[in-house]
């Protein structure tokens, strides 16, 4: 089993997978190599991206292999896909009751301080901004 250092894979695959990360056609991840040595660390990451170390590396040894890259993409991707089609009987389909649920529990995640309300605050930077232009 090949195994990769944690900088290369994890920063390469969140820049892949965020799409936000790299700059340039060749991908610079200077800007997360806090000491200039041409290698980023864990140690240099901030909070955000410890975490998904953290998440990806299966095993907590340190090492992401492309094994635990692969599943943990494959995991997050589900993740989407329960998102956008809340079938929890899977029955190939989303009844009223399971929809209403999901916005539910997306609207108790969202209000923080629990009060019934949704301040801007409380709602996700993204929210009601489009990812992409619209092709025509």
């Amino acid at each position: 089993m090949k195994k990769f250092l944690i900088p290369a894979v994890i920063l390469g695959s969140a820049a892949f997978a965020a799409g936000a990360y790299a700059k340039g056609p060749k991908g610079d991840m200077s800007r997360f190599d806090a000491d200039g040595d041409g290698k980023v660390e864990v140690s240099e990451l901030d909070a955000r991206h410890k975490e998904f170390v953290a998440k990806a590396d299966a095993d907590g040894d340190g090492v992401i292999t492309k094994e635990e890259m692969t599943a943990f993409h494959e995991s997050r991707q589900a993740e989407r896909e329960a998102r956008r089609f809340p079938d929890a009987n899977n029955d190939g389909y989303v009844s009223r009751r399971e929809f209403e649920d999901a916005a539910r529990e997306r609207f108790d995640n969202m209000d923080k301080n629990g009060d019934g309300q949704l301040s801007k605050d409380e709602m996700p930077q993204h929210h009601g901004k489009r990812h992409g232009k619209r092709k025509d």
